[in-house]
This record gives C-alpha cells, structure tokens and sequence, in this order.
C-alpha cells in the first residue's frame, strides 16, 4: 500500500443559515451505514446515510448546498426514520413492520428544519432537528 493512500482529507459539511429554516431538499441517496453505538464503541448500530440536495444556493455560489443526515433504521413512532417517511410519503407507518423499502424515499422532497451546531472541534455544521412536509402548491 502506497503512504499517500493512508491520508484522509477532512470535508467540511456546508452551513445552512437558521433564518432561513425549513430548506426544501430533495433524497437523492439512501446507502447502509454501521455507526458505533453511544454507549458502546464496540458495538454498532445499523443506520443509513441519506444523501439530499437543497434548493438553496447561497449568495456567490453556482449550485444548491447538498446535505447528508445519518439517521437509525428504527422506524418507532418516535424515530428520525419514521418522521422521514412519514413527511416523504404522506402517511404513517406500522412501527411493528418486518420491512420498510427505503429506496421508497429516493427522489421525493421533504422540508428539513436545520439548526447549526459546533462540533467538538470547534467547527459549525448544520444538523437536521426536524422534518415537514413538502408540497408543490408551496413553489
């Protein structure tokens, strides 16, 4: 293995501004993700990875900011999954379910309520803290 491949550049996830919360965005990916547990490293808890891409092109920019939110494959009532599909798909979900198609959410659009945060690094970054509805008559 060559040295210049055991080097990771650190992405920068782009900042939402708050005022201008709830940001029509658009699931363009959905992908599995094994995140560590909270309360045991050694441990990992199934999750995805779901890629959006906003509509909102900040002043001086080209393109519309995309942005990823990691949520668990819970689907309780009370889950970011569930608030998810439920906002997407326009009704609720039985909770109790063997199986939910995920792939179900590629291409709808949701309104996600974004609120910035600092990382432990000190860096800003926007976290989804909600998800509403999207309607086209809002356009």
């Amino acid at each position: 293995m060559e040295e210049e491949n055991l080097i990771v550049e650190r992405q920068l996830a782009p900042v939402f501004p708050e005022d201008l919360s709830p940001f029509v965005m658009e699931i363009k990916d959905i992908k599995n993700f094994d995140r560590p547990s909270f309360n045991d490293p050694d441990v990992t808890v199934p999750s995805f990875r779901i890629e959006f891409q906003s509509e909102f092109i900040p002043a001086g920019e080209a393109e519309a900011l995309p942005f990823v939110w990691f949520i668990g494959k819970s689907l309780s009532t009370r889950s970011n999954l569930y608030k998810l599909a439920k906002a997407a798909l326009g009704k609720k979900f039985d909770d109790k379910a063997d199986t939910f198609d995920a792939a179900l959410l590629i291409g709808k659009k949701v309104r996600l309520i974004l609120k910035t945060q600092v990382s432990g690094l000190g860096r800003e970054y926007s976290k989804a803290t909600d998800v509403l509805a999207f309607s086209d008559k809002e356009k």
